[in-house]
C-alpha cells in the first residue's frame, strides 16, 4: 500500500521537503485506505471524489492531485505578492485534504459507492482531521483538513494555507459540477 501511495502522489509528496511530514502524510493515506469502506479497506483510490455529482467520473486520486496542483500554482503567484505561505504545510494539507473519504465511503456488494456508516454520522473533514492528529501531523494541517469545506465558515479563521485549498477544492468541484449539469 506504501508503494501505491507514493506512486499515486509521487509529484506532489516530491514537493513536501520535510521527510518526516512526507511520510506522515503517506501514513494517513494508508490508514485512510486500510480502515475506510466499513473497515472493509480499499484497493485503491479509484472511487468518485464526490457523491454530490450525478455520474461523475473524477476519483478520488485524481481530485487530490488537482486540488494540489492548484493550491502550488496559486501558492506561486500569491507568493509574488510577498503572502508569506508554509510550501510543506500546504502540500501536505492538500493532500490529505479529503482524506476522510475513504471512511466516508463504503462499496456495495452490487459495486454502488454510498455514505458508510461512519460517514452517516461524520463528514470527511472530521474524520480526516481525526487522522490527521493520531498520526501527529502539525496542527495547522489538522486545522486545513478540517476547514477546508464550509466547516472552516465557523470557528477560528482559516490559516493562509488552508483558505488556499479551500478555494482550489472548490474550484475543482464547482466549474465540474456545473460542466456535468449542463450536459
Amino acid at each position: 500500500m506504501q508503494d501505491y501511495v507514493q506512486k499515486e502522489f509521487s509529484e506532489q509528496l516530491a514537493q513536501i521537503s520535510d521527510e518526516t511530514l512526507r511520510k506522515k502524510v503517506v501514513d494517513v493515506c494508508i490508514e485512510a485506505l486500510r480502515t475506510g469502506n466499513d473497515g472493509k479497506g480499499w484497493e485503491n483510490m479509484d472511487f468518485p471524489f464526490t457523491l454530490l455529482i450525478s455520474g461523475v467520473t473524477v476519483s478520488f486520486s485524481d481530485h487530490v492531485r488537482i486540488v494540489t496542483d492548484l493550491a502550488s500554482q496559486a501558492a506561486d503567484l500569491l507568493e509574488k505578492q510577498r503572502i508569506p505561505i508554509n510550501r510543506d504545510i500546504l502540500i501536505a494539507s492538500a493532500i490529505l485534504h479529503d482524506i476522510g473519504k475513504p471512511l466516508e465511503y463504503v462499496k456495495t456488494a452490487e459495486g454502488v459507492i454510498t455514505k458508510s456508516k461512519v460517514g452517516n454520522r461524520l463528514r470527511h473533514p472530521v474524520t480526516g482531521a481525526g487522522l490527521a492528529m493520531k498520526h501527529e501531523l502539525p496542527y495547522e494541517v489538522v486545522q486545513n483538513i478540517y476547514q477546508h469545506s464550509w466547516e472552516g465558515d465557523k470557528g477560528p479563521g482559516r490559516t493562509v494555507e488552508g483558505e488556499i485549498i479551500h478555494r482550489c477544492d472548490f474550484l475543482h468541484y464547482g466549474p465540474l459540477k456545473i460542466s456535468m449539469e449542463n450536459k
